[in-house]
């Protein structure tokens, strides 16, 4: 869990925030007039964070439209249905 710390305090101990940071994976929320306004994380969470982000972006969002082409391109005729029931069926 994140350690909170208001802004005027983070000025006054800016490097030891910094190693628990850094040193101790400590990551903290700084707060100005009480509400939330950045996190600081140690670099090791801030690049696998980007890591995941850049993988997020090249996952599809399938509408309906692209989940009916899935479909058509999946479905197979009578013929081969029966012989892949078949074949499942002999195993």
């Amino acid at each position: 869990m994140a350690k909170e710390i208001n802004a005027l305090d983070l000025r006054k101990r800016f490097g030891e925030i910094m190693e628990e940071v850094r040193y101790r994976k400590e990551p903290y929320v700084v707060k100005r007039n009480g509400r939330a306004m950045i996190v600081l994380v140690d670099i090791e969470t801030y690049e696998a964070s980007k890591e995941n982000l850049k993988e997020e972006a090249f996952i599809e969002e399938y509408t309906d439209e692209r989940i009916a082409e899935f479909a058509k391109e999946d479905a197979v005729d009578e013929a081969t249905r029966g012989r892949v029931q078949k074949i499942l069926k002999s195993k």
